[in-house]
């Protein structure tokens, strides 16, 4: 690789640590399911290390992300889930009880998929430590944290990071992402191979030489070539043309937007955990004066106002979620005309309900049947008779 490539990983390597708190990051990962993975692989390393194999099982709060569960199944771990309390933080006596011999890791996302922060993390990330586990920090939301707070400071061991959300790169729409890992010094070892590093040190008039190392203990490889690199140039440049200020108000103005919605829509739409919250809110998208209607009805009306409509049904244990997320980077003239045309739908919930039921209808395609495209795949943009010859 070109000595600029490898000068630019390694500088991103170097801030991402410094942002978030860790020793050593990896750039690796293509995703945030993917930064998970790796991350409990990691996890699983350090204990196969030590010898200690009992140690199987990985705790997932109620709330969290479904690719949690997911990433300690394949990773050949336990899944147990642990319930929220009613302010949406980890339920502490359900933690406790868990909190064993065979614990690996817990898997904690901080602000959660809630939006909220957890208000008791430095406890229950202690409980963790103390039954000889290791904390993983999803860090989708790390938005709301920049400047303001490291996980690595609080006692997380290993963080992923979302390149495609919270460093410029547009979340969503198929990719390409980017999900680095971070970790402190004790995890150093295990992350994947290779790593970029200073393999001769440079002076003032010649700069340093790059290289790739592999870390002793190595997962592994977890992605062809180094990761998407594209997607990491482009974080690199957000974070030269931010710099320290200016990404401490990107959390700023995140959860400024954020609490702004929330009190202008609580009184029309409930919010079940209607606390101060960081970058996102989850509100419920029915009435009971309006049994027809649904947060799937709500999402395709939204639609017809261009606005594209919220994460639905996520997460689990709030019904008919509407997951608000706004951003930093929304006007104020933007989430006010989000916010009516949220009241204009919960108005036509009651006197129209049709209108949502058939929505959307200002879209080149109507509602599609989304059952029948997830049981009948088409996964060729050839003719269908072509492909049958």
């Amino acid at each position: 690789m070109a000595q600029g490539n490898l000068a630019l990983m390694y500088a991103l390597q170097e801030w991402l640590g410094e942002v978030g708190g860790f020793a050593g990051v990896s750039l690796q990962p293509a995703a945030g399911a993917h930064g998970e993975l790796t991350g409990i692989l990691i996890i699983r390393a350090y204990h196969r290390d030590r010898g200690d194999n009992k140690r199987t099982k990985i705790l997932v709060p109620d709330s969290a992300h479904g690719t949690n569960p997911a990433t300690t199944t394949m990773s050949s771990m336990e899944v147990i889930e642990i319930a929220s309390d009613e302010r949406g933080n980890v339920d502490l006596n359900a933690l406790r009880g868990h909190c064993d011999d065979c614990v690996a890791g817990l898997m904690l996302t901080n602000p959660n998929t809630l939006g909220l922060f957890e208000e008791h993390v430095t406890e229950v990330i202690k409980l963790i430590h103390d039954c000889g586990g290791l904390v993983y920090g999803d860090g989708a939301n790390m938005n709301a944290l920049l400047g303001v707070v490291r996980p690595g400071d609080l006692g997380f061991d290993v963080l992923h990071y979302n390149l495609h959300k919270t460093f410029s790169t547009p979340h969503g729409g198929g990719g390409p992402g980017s999900g680095p890992v971070g970790v402190l010094k004790h995890l150093i070892d295990y992350l994947p191979d290779p790593i970029v590093d200073v393999i001769e040190e440079g002076n003032d008039q010649v700069p340093p030489l790059y290289g790739l190392v592999r870390p002793s203990k190595s997962i592994g490889r977890v992605k062809s070539f180094h990761g998407h690199f594209g997607v990491a140039v482009r974080a690199y440049t957000y974070m030269r043309m931010q710099g320290k200020s200016g990404l401490r108000a990107v959390a700023d103005h995140a959860v400024l937007n954020a609490n702004y919605l929330r009190v202008r829509l609580r009184d029309t739409y409930h919010v079940p955990y209607d606390r101060i919250c960081m970058h996102e809110f989850v509100a419920e998208g029915c009435w009971e004066d309006a049994p027809e209607v649904h947060a799937f009805d709500i999402a395709k009306r939204l639609m017809d106002f261009g606005i594209h409509p919220p994460t639905n049904y996520f997460p689990l244990i709030v019904r008919e979620a509407l997951m608000i997320e706004p951003t930093e980077t929304e006007s104020i003239e933007m989430l006010d005309a989000f916010v009516e045309a949220m009241i204009k739908i919960a108005e036509e919930a009651r006197s129209d309900p049709e209108i949502l039921k058939t929505a959307p209808h200002n879209t080149p395609l109507g509602r599609l049947d989304e059952v029948k495209a997830a049981r009948q795949l088409v996964l060729c943009c050839r003719p269908a008779e072509t492909n049958q010859s």
